[in-house]
């Protein structure tokens, strides 16, 4: 089944090309219009690292999380507590927020630190343990700007900022409000100014430098 996915995603990123290369005039509205549901029909190849096992592994997403039972069953394994071994399918929500990463920085390896979480300690109310979490960086591509993407873009989730751990924290959690936060010294800061800056219209946000934790 992946081969021929990525024969189709392949086969539209061509055709757009070709036809901007070869058209000495503007592309029809429609024409882009059929490209551009081409590609948000087209599942994402979503290129994953384990950091904590040292292991690569390679999925195809649909754009809204969903994907086949076989791919399903490898994810839920792969994304397993790493304590306890035990696995539950992370929720088809975090997966579409997985899978838009993962085509906006397109060729690029998630780096996931942790997923599903139910080892002792661990909170009874943290969305790790509902299976709802993902930690991940992407080397190569600075936090704050996966950071402000996610926040900027969506709603119903939880976005954590650790920058001494260097990586990212994104939640869905359809029945709470929004969450932002910034993991400084040991303590979480809610309400962090990079969070009200990063959902102003652009044309009022500033460009100054922010110290981290603000």
């Amino acid at each position: 089944m992946v081969p021929g996915i990525i024969e189709v995603k392949l086969a539209t990123t061509l055709m757009a090309g070709w036809m901007a290369a070869a058209s000495p005039v503007p592309v029809p509205s429609e024409v882009v219009a059929l490209l551009l549901e081409a590609k948000a029909a087209t599942p994402v190849e979503v290129k994953l690292y384990d950091e904590n096992l040292r292991v690569d592994a390679t999925v195809v997403l649909r754009r809204d999380g969903s994907t086949d039972p076989v791919t399903k069953k490898a994810v839920t394994k792969l994304f397993r507590c790493r304590v306890t071994n035990r696995s539950y399918p992370i929720k088809q929500r975090t997966l579409a927020m997985l899978a838009d990463i993962a085509d906006r920085y397109d060729g690029k390896t998630i780096e996931f630190v942790s997923a599903y979480r139910v080892q002792r300690g661990e909170s009874r109310t943290s969305p790790h343990r509902d299976a709802r979490a993902i930690d991940f960086r992407i080397r190569g591509v600075q936090l704050r700007e996966i950071r402000d993407y996610l926040w900027r873009n969506y709603s119903e989730v939880g976005i954590g900022w650790y920058p001494s751990e260097q990586f990212i924290h994104m939640d869905s959690r359809p029945t709470l409000h929004d969450t932002a936060w910034t993991f400084l010294k040991g303590n979480n800061r809610y309400k962090p100014y990079w969070a009200e800056l990063a959902r102003r219209p652009e044309s009022t946000r500033t460009v100054a430098a922010r110290r981290p934790g603000s």
